[in-house]
């Protein structure tokens, strides 16, 4: 075979190949429904978060076995990990301490420990909370913890409301 069919011959492969790949991913089968059901619990809040800002595939965290991060070139790797503490006792740690909230939920951010890097700690619950720590070596921390308080609020907005406590 010469080269010009050699060469029709392998695109039209790859277009076939390609066509098959979208169609296989748009429609939702019982295997990969159950897949995603298995994924780690931190995996699937990030999942959605991911999608909205443009990151790569959430996957199981080097950091911690109980996160998820998403990596996107020029943003740097997002890391969601859950913790079975409050966030008083997860909020730890060097940097520069602000407290905020978002969607009604207390959060602290810690700015400053690394260059590149900053966590914001979000509550989630009576005996939990949630770290998203965000890594970038391509910008400095104040652009990196504004990054990260953005992904702070969208997770903060899936989270289900905080009932009322007793006596307020």
């Amino acid at each position: 075979m010469d080269r010009p069919r050699a060469r029709h011959a392998l695109t039209a492969a790859a277009v076939a190949v390609a066509t098959w790949a979208l169609t296989s991913c748009s429609t939702a089968t019982p295997a990969s429904t159950q897949a995603q059901a298995e994924e780690p619990p931190a995996c699937r809040m990030l999942r959605p978060v991911s999608a909205e800002m443009g990151l790569g595939e959430p996957s199981v965290s080097g950091l911690s076995t109980h996160g998820c991060s998403s990596y996107k070139y020029r943003f740097g790797t997002l890391t969601l990990t859950l913790d079975e503490r409050p966030l008083a006792e997860a909020a730890t740690g060097d940097g520069t301490r602000t407290d905020l909230a978002f969607h009604g939920k207390p959060a602290v951010m810690l700015m400053g420990a690394l260059n590149g890097v900053c966590k914001v700690y979000l509550d989630s619950g009576e005996h939990s909370s949630i770290e998203l720590r965000l890594g970038r070596t391509t910008a400095m921390t104040p652009q990196v913890c504004s990054d990260v308080k953005t992904a702070a609020e969208k997770v903060a907005a899936r989270l289900p409301a905080t009932p009322p406590q007793a006596g307020t």
